[in-house]
């Protein structure tokens, strides 16, 4: 094979691997003043694609702005297949998701021994923290932040509001942005 041959291949498979890449464009993760975790996550994938999920980690929608996309199998026929860790997966809870296309999804699993088992830890680089057992004086299992992301709760310190309502959102930007539901107000500012 000559020269050209070779790099034409070689532009070939590299133009193969990523067209298939996605990434998500835009995430808006909610979160409650009386739960752990989050409420709904919505993600953007690739400016075109609408995906939702619920809180016990399900898929509540999917939408599409280019094709008439409802279900997990419209997705695979697009090249991004959803799966869900399995049996197989001896160190995660079975029946979350493990992977819309290439955006993964991991969880704490019983390595990380600070933090609770089956929180969601990533989706694709943007990472997750929650409050553990080193932030003595913050409610245990609460996100504390997303990607940018930070959230403040009022502690025991703060003895005339609820103990682990959210205080403060910080650091939202277009690409992820955090909201409360259920806020309280606080002299005439939402937190």
């Amino acid at each position: 094979m000559n020269r050209f041959t070779i790099v034409f291949l070689l532009s070939l498979i590299f133009i193969a691997v990523f067209a298939k890449a996605q990434t998500i464009t835009q995430a808006r993760f909610r979160i409650s003043n009386k739960t752990k975790g989050f409420t709904s996550i919505d993600l953007v994938i690739n400016n075109t694609i609408y995906v939702g999920i619920e809180d016990d980690g399900s898929i509540a929608y999917i939408e599409s702005e280019n094709d008439d996309i409802n279900t997990p199998l419209d997705l695979e026929r697009l090249g991004l297949p959803i799966t869900f860790y399995g049996t197989s997966d001896i160190h995660d809870i079975p029946g979350k998701i493990k992977s819309i296309g290439n955006i993964k999804f991991t969880y704490y699993n019983v390595f990380d021994i600070h933090d609770e088992r089956g929180n969601l830890k990533s989706i694709g680089d943007i990472q997750i923290k929650y409050c553990n057992t080193f932030d003595i004086h913050d409610p245990k299992g609460k996100v504390k932040s997303v990607g940018p992301v930070t959230i403040k709760y009022y502690n025991v310190f703060d003895q005339s509001f609820p103990f682990g309502y959210v205080k403060s959102i910080e650091g939202n930007t277009a690409r992820i942005k955090v909201s409360v539901r259920n806020p309280i107000i606080e002299r005439g500012r939402k937190s």
